[in-house]
């Protein structure tokens, strides 16, 4: 499979637009957000099944909002983790700062993939196999980057087409859609050749 470009990153929450409009989930407190998040991930399913010229359906209310329950159970235990380090600052000073901020990059680069591995598996314990994630990033580190720095400029492109107040209601859930897309991609992409 070919690695995707920026352009093929920018188009893919546009092909089917008003699926861009499934945001407005967020509006219900908390059941809204759960299923939001699991759908976001039934984008990451989709990409891995090969199915990445267009963002998916809805779903169903309920499987979306177990997913969704799944990923935040993974971002809660992970900020724990950040936070407990975050702590050593107090007793540590300067050496607890640099500790921190080592355990904030190394989550942040893990943990997408922590999220990608849920998405596949639907299961918490191999959504939480850091062994794996880490292997996969840092085996793969370049191409890692190089997935990164595309995010880095969709996300620069969608944010100057924000200028305009108004498309915020589209470039916002674009920006998510095309993240997962990227992470997606380059998951199934190392998993094709696994050097982890």
């Amino acid at each position: 499979m070919k690695t995707p470009t920026i352009g093929d990153a920018l188009k893919y929450p546009f092909a089917r637009f008003k699926r861009l409009f499934y945001w407005l989930w967020l509006f219900i407190p908390i059941l809204g957000w759960l299923a939001f998040s699991g759908y976001v991930l039934r984008i990451i399913q989709d990409v891995i099944k090969g199915k990445h010229r267009q963002v998916p359906k809805f779903g169903q209310f309920w499987p979306n909002c177990k997913l969704g329950l799944l990923a935040w159970i993974i971002s809660l235990v992970l900020v724990v983790i950040m936070m407990a380090v975050g702590s050593l600052q107090l007793f540590m000073g300067l050496w607890g700062m640099v500790i921190y901020y080592v355990v904030v990059i190394y989550i942040s680069l893990i943990s997408p993939i922590m999220i990608v591995q849920l998405a596949e598996t639907e299961d918490l314990a191999k959504g939480f196999n850091f062994v794996r994630a880490h292997k996969i990033v840092f085996k793969n580190f370049w191409p890692y980057i190089i997935m990164l720095l595309k995010q880095l400029v969709v996300t620069i492109v969608l944010l100057l087409a924000s200028i305009p107040i108004i498309t915020l209601i589209f470039t916002v859930p674009a920006m998510s859609y095309s993240k997962q897309y990227l992470f997606a991609r380059f998951y199934i992409n190392v998993k094709k050749k696994p050097r982890y």
